[in-house]
């Protein structure tokens, strides 16, 4: 199932080697705000085409914060490319058409190759198919 697949998106872990709280390389930090970007517009895209996921997406970017424990300014950003993609879909579909369900397709599978690349990257090995549905939300995340 595709749901059950992205889920991994918020699949807890740590960054590499930290110091001083955070010493991601400038190529993760990137591929975290992508990753941002992807979860934003996949919220709103697949809301319209009746997915009838609820809040899944945003709490999958809540969950990564919560694993990632980024610098302040990694976060506001995080947040910022989450909630920009989210409404900048929004403002283009505003209805399921068959460009918002390509759309939608083409996130998950862009998202779940940076997911399985930072995986890889740092050692977290296969992601799982499944986890659990989170518990804490992010208030400003986009509804």
């Amino acid at each position: 199932m595709v749901i059950a697949a992205l889920v991994a998106f918020a699949a807890p872990h740590q960054a590499l080697a930290q110091t001083d709280g955070h010493t991601a390389t400038k190529s993760y930090d990137a591929r975290l705000l992508r990753l941002s970007e992807i979860l934003g517009a996949v919220h709103h895209l697949r809301e319209i085409c009746g997915a009838n996921e609820g809040q899944l997406w945003r709490d999958q970017m809540t969950d990564i914060l919560q694993a990632e424990e980024p610098p302040a300014i990694l976060r506001r950003r995080m947040v910022a490319a989450f909630n920009m993609s989210y409404r900048g879909y929004q403002r283009t579909y505003g209805t399921c058409t068959q460009s918002a369900k390509t759309a939608a397709n083409r996130f998950f599978s862009e998202g779940m190759a940076i997911t399985k690349g930072l995986a890889s990257e740092i050692g977290a090995g296969d992601i799982e198919e499944t986890a659990e549905k989170p518990a804490a939300s992010e208030a400003q995340l986009a509804r």
